[in-house]
């Protein structure tokens, strides 16, 4: 492999969806060749870097500057050898771009997630200055890589040529996230008997945890005594609870807040069934969903909405089943099909766990990108 930059905004040790893409291709570019990552300064990034196995050089920025921040060192990285930039968002690039101007032959390959294409800070008239910027990176990088095809039509909507989009879906690490013993999970977490449902995800409107607290509610009476559990914090946790209360599901839901990343595979474990449901509200998409893939792994069936690029991450009838968005009644009865049909359930648990094996993890991603990175 070539002599490749990583430039990102999002990177350890701070945790989120892009910081995970960024450090798993990382580490495993380091692998192919020489690597070098670029990334912001955070509190506890030297004790992190000591240990990652990836070259980092750390700016002091904002991820809003990052891309001013990081324009010495990539032109330094320029200067030392390295022949191309990946850059994790489109604005990560610019001084990758800036670079080639002094290096012609500098290549820039950009992915793409989904609300950074849509998303404008500036009020007018910088709105226009701002996207025109975004075009203009859009249409000057080598290749584009976006993590599903909905976020393909988004980079198509800003001029990008066919010729260029190399679609790649997001991967997890099927060696941390598989199926442990269901029994032991449930006894750390408190949970019975009973049927759980479980959802992951900052709780903000966007994730139509309210559409699923309704269609809870309504399989009570197919199946009563089952569970629900939330997993995640944020703005609405809240409003939530309080809608659980008015629905009388009080007594069988719970929010247990933020959730340890170290234990995230042994609480999707416990679960009979994984369920998330958002809506799209623009600038706020779903460009994927790493979280389904994680629930996949660990050989839960999930079920998801069809919006954004989660038909990417949620093989409809292979690893789960596709609902529409706010729709109660549906999510309640596609639930209901899978806690009511062990065959099914065992089918679609099967379906993903050797969908993750065979195609949606990190090592395949990488060997993915970097046939994209090589020309191939």
């Amino acid at each position: 492999m070539h002599d490749t930059l990583l430039l990102t905004q999002d990177f350890p040790p701070e945790l989120g969806g892009t910081q995970t893409y960024a450090f798993e291709i990382a580490r495993r570019l380091a692998k192919r060749g020489r690597l070098r990552v670029v990334a912001p300064y955070r509190a506890g990034c030297e004790e992190f870097d000591a240990v990652s196995g990836v070259e980092t050089v750390r700016v002091a920025a904002d991820p809003n500057r990052f891309f001013l921040a990081a324009r010495s060192a990539t032109l330094h990285a320029a200067r030392d050898g390295f022949v191309q930039a990946f850059c994790v968002q489109w604005s990560a690039a610019l001084p990758a771009l800036a670079a080639r101007r002094r290096f012609p032959r500098f290549a820039v390959h950009v992915a793409a997630h989904g609300r950074e294409l849509l998303f404008n800070p500036l009020p007018p008239p910088l709105t226009a200055i701002y996207d025109a910027i975004r075009r203009r990176v859009v249409s000057r990088a080598h290749g584009l890589y976006p993590v599903s095809r909905y976020t393909a039509d988004l980079l198509r909507a800003l001029g990008a040529p066919d010729s260029r989009i190399r679609v790649l879906p997001n991967g997890t690490d099927p060696d941390r996230f598989r199926p442990m013993d269901r029994f032991l999970a449930r006894r750390r977490f408190g949970l019975d008997h009973h049927p759980v449902i479980l959802t992951l995800c900052r709780l903000v409107p966007r994730k139509g945890v309210d559409t699923l607290l309704r269609a809870f509610a309504a399989l009570q009476a197919d199946h009563p005594g089952a569970r629900l559990v939330v997993g995640g914090d944020g703005p609405e946790r809240n409003a939530l609870e309080t809608l659980a209360a008015s629905l009388g599901i009080a007594g069988l839901t719970r929010f247990v807040g933020a959730v340890d990343h170290a234990l995230l595979p042994e609480l999707l474990s416990a679960a009979d069934v994984f369920v998330l449901v958002p809506r799209e509200r623009r600038p706020d998409v779903e460009g994927f969903g790493l979280v389904y893939l994680e629930a996949s792994a660990c050989e839960v069936p999930v079920v998801g909405s069809r919006t954004g690029g989660i038909p990417d991450a949620v093989l409809d009838g292979v690893s789960g089943l596709l609902v529409a968005p706010d729709d109660p009644d549906a999510v309640a009865a596609t639930v209901d099909r899978i806690l009511s049909d062990p065959g099914m359930a065992r089918q679609l648990a099967e379906g993903g766990r050797r969908h993750v094996l065979d195609f949606g993890n990190w090592d395949r991603v990488v060997d993915r990108l970097v046939d994209g990175l090589e020309g191939r």
